[in-house]
């Protein structure tokens, strides 16, 4: 759970709001006039959703990359069928 705050409350009281996000694990979601603007987290938190990311971004390559192979693959085997019916010979009507 979270704690929302306001910018002024939370530059007031900059240094109780650090103990208790280092110390206790809390999340603070920073306001102003009404609007969330900023999240204040553990940095154990913030590297492992850094960890995640990076690690969802490179999966994601990945995929893209298999995909790019997968579509080549895909395209040679369409050009190869395609050359095959061009050249296959054509049945001689008998008379």
């Amino acid at each position: 759970m979270y704690k929302k705050i306001s910018a002024l409350k939370a530059r007031q009281n900059l240094g109780q709001m650090m103990n208790e996000v280092a110390l206790k694990g809390d999340d603070y979601i920073i306001e102003r006039a009404g609007k969330p603007l900023v999240a204040v987290i553990p940095i154990e938190k913030y590297q492992s959703l850094r960890e995640e990311l990076n690690e969802f971004f490179e999966s994601l390559s990945k995929m893209r990359a298999n995909l790019k192979k997968e579509d080549e693959k895909d395209m040679d085997g369409l050009i190869e069928e395609a050359v095959r019916s061009y050249r296959k010979p054509k049945a001689r009507s008998k008379r």
